[in-house]
């Protein structure tokens, strides 16, 4: 897969030799209202025998228009995950944009002449309330834009129990901790990446080692609590149960952390890049009043993740 950095305006050299049709939208997630509209662009694609491409952009554009939390620029999935799905999707070529003030202030003719005109292609497809500028950029009008020089599908995106999917939905039910809703709207495992690094080692004294995962500020994280969860060190999974939080038990003050008990596992993994697949949330974070409680839970904590995996391979 091919994947073309473009900061605005594009050069004037720019040039796509080989028509595609084009899939947009900063697809947040990879959800699967977003699978959806990739999917349709692929039939299309296949059908004419013409590459699968996507227009999207690096980073939210909401950072353009208006002031959001440092939480609210997190992603769902960062970008090299995100190239990595696209290409699992088939896709051939990916147009990444720089979404910034001047590429959003073109009006809607001027970034179909400018954009999708020089990326060549022959169909455009989005979810239909996709929009690319004003108000007025959005696949209903894309139609009298594109002036009959490609063709325009607007998908309907899926629904689940009668809601929609997207992208805000996902961040609402991690912020939830509500990893089943997740993972059935992602229709498949949510996944972060992080670097194993050093913390307290309070997990050791307390018969649970614990691997301290550091994430990149830009990932959006589930809220605080104890999970179920896959960790892959290398090209090898491993089951293991996994705490967000600042370890109440021993202070109100400590900073957030990410730290995974492994089963079965005794092995030095400091500096290893590992990727993490989110399961089930156990429970949320409780202060307990001494170690021995604490232990206690982690005890019951440990059967339940080992009853999930053991349930799931029966």
């Amino acid at each position: 897969m091919e994947i073309i950095k473009i900061h605005h305006p594009i050069d004037n050299n720019f040039k796509n030799n080989n028509k595609c049709v084009l899939a947009m939208g900063y697809f947040d997630g990879i959800h699967l209202g977003h699978q959806k509209v990739i999917e349709k662009a692929k039939e299309i694609a296949i059908k004419k025998n013409l590459d699968l491409a996507i227009l999207t952009y690096d980073h939210k554009p909401s950072i353009v228009y208006k002031q959001i939390s440092s939480h609210e620029r997190r992603s769902i999935t960062l970008n090299d995950y995100k190239m990595k799905l696209f290409k699992n999707l088939g896709v051939k070529k990916v147009f990444l944009v720089n979404y910034s003030f001047d590429f959003q202030n073109q009006s809607p003719i001027e970034f179909v002449n400018n954009y999708l005109i020089r990326f060549n292609v022959d169909t455009v497809v989005a979810g239909v309330d996709h929009t690319y500028g004003s108000k007025d950029a959005d696949m209903k009008n894309m139609i009298g834009y594109s002036d009959g020089r490609f063709d325009v599908c607007a998908v309907d995106l899926s629904s689940f129990n009668d809601k929609k999917i997207s992208s805000t939905a996902v961040r609402h039910n991690l912020d939830q901790g509500d990893i089943k809703t997740v993972n059935n709207l992602l229709g498949r495992p949510f996944k972060t990446f992080g670097l194993v690094v050093h913390g307290l080692a309070r997990g050791r004294e307390l018969g649970y080692p614990t691997a301290n995962i550091e994430h990149s500020e830009f990932q959006w994280l589930p809220s605080i609590g104890i999970y179920v969860v896959n960790i892959t060190i290398g090209d090898k999974a491993y089951n293991g149960m996994a705490s967000i939080g600042r370890n109440v038990t021993f202070g109100d003050k400590n900073p957030i952390t990410v730290e995974i008990n492994i089963l079965d596992f005794d092995h030095n993994i400091y500096g290893e890049n590992v990727s993490i697949d989110w399961l089930y949330r156990i429970r949320g974070e409780v202060k307990f009043d001494g170690v021995d409680t604490l232990i206690n839970q982690l005890s019951m904590d440990e059967k339940f993740t080992r009853d999930f995996f053991n349930k799931k391979r029966g």
